[in-house]
């Protein structure tokens, strides 16, 4: 009997342990079942649209021009103007006088009257030739000696001309070809002050990459400011080179411009930030060139009008700034579905 007993337990405590054994499997299938359903369901990630990071850069302040003016050689005559000095258009800002140029000056002025002196003998020669032709019934008619004295007169106009051309390089007047601020050098080897002179409207000047070069266009909008952060301004891109600078051994750098007001100082380094209109996702975002975006909690699947940008696309159409997509779609997600984000 206790045999009996006894093995009975051991058959009903085995039965037991198999139920609760198989009761255990069921409840861990059914949690991992729901577990997998929920994450397809519920795992989707939403990502809100944004534009492509500002492009940011220094930059200098220049003249919007700059000019040498050259001197003609010789000895300054006088000096009109200091350094710093501002200028119009046509102030005479110093001359020069030329001792060669009055050398020739001179040498014209003595030839000048030798011809006088021989055109005169010319003249008179011609003019007693002629009387005394008439005399003899004969010889040269009026009209010969005239051309005779006409020749003579047209080489003294020619020296005369010769002259005034040589007069007007004794003393050379530099002037201001446009208004602007004049810089003097005095250490110069020929002994001339060195004039260069710089307009008063300023402009940035800076150097964008080649892999940057598409993003800007005449006409952007870009902030300046100085490197502590004053001044500063709101200005547009006036033009953007299409030869590159010398700068950088690997990258090329091309430079571009925009017009600054007077609060920058010349050769000012500044810093200058460009917003950018792109709008750029992940490429994770787009599954067999569709992306969904959300609208109303729910997936709306759209043709992906996109271009790549290294790890990303740019979205030329279909979508605006500050929307929401799927940023990992699948196989699973489907038109319509709810997405909760």
């Amino acid at each position: 009997m206790k045999k009996s007993t006894k093995t009975a337990l051991i058959v009903v405590s085995t039965l037991v342990g198999i139920g609760l054994l198989t009761t255990a499997g069921v409840t861990t299938y059914q949690k991992t079942t729901h577990k997998t359903a929920t994450k397809d369901k519920k795992g989707y990630q939403s990502y809100t649209v944004t534009t492509t990071p500002a492009l940011s850069m220094s930059g200098k302040v220049i003249a919007s021009k700059t000019q040498v003016l050259n001197a003609p050689a010789g000895k300054l005559q006088q000096l009109n103007v200091s350094d710093g000095q501002n200028v119009h258009q046509g102030d005479i800002l110093m001359t020069v006088n030329n001792p060669e140029a009055q050398e020739a000056v001179d040498a014209q002025k003595e030839m000048m009257r030798q011809s006088s002196r021989a055109g005169t003998s010319i003249k008179d020669v011609a003019q007693q030739a002629n009387n005394r032709a008439n005399e003899r019934g004969k010889g040269p008619s009026d009209s010969q000696s005239q051309q005779i004295i006409n020749d003579a007169n047209v080489d003294v106009q020619e020296a005369q001309n010769r002259l005034v051309a040589l007069q007007s390089k004794v003393t050379t007047a530099v002037t201001a070809p446009f208004d602007g601020i004049v810089s003097v050098d005095y250490n110069t080897k020929d002994g001339l002050p060195g004039l260069t002179l710089n307009a008063v409207d300023k402009v940035l000047k800076a150097n964008v990459s080649e892999y940057d070069y598409h993003k800007l266009h005449s006409g952007d909008k870009l902030s300046v400011s100085g490197i502590d952060g004053t001044p500063t301004q709101e200005t547009t891109i006036t033009k953007i080179e299409q030869i590159p600078t010398d700068q950088g051994k690997g990258t090329t750098y091309y430079p571009f411009s925009a017009t600054v007001n007077n609060d920058f100082l010349y050769g000012q380094s500044v810093k200058v930030k460009i917003q950018q209109s792109d709008l750029k996702i992940p490429k994770s975002a787009v599954y067999q060139g569709n992306l969904y975006k959300i609208s109303d909690g729910k997936a709306q699947r759209i043709s992906a009008d996109v271009v790549e940008a290294g790890t990303n696309y740019i979205v030329k159409s279909g979508i605006v700034k500050g929307e929401k997509i799927v940023l990992n779609p699948d196989s699973h997600l489907k038109n319509g579905e709810a997405v909760h984000d």
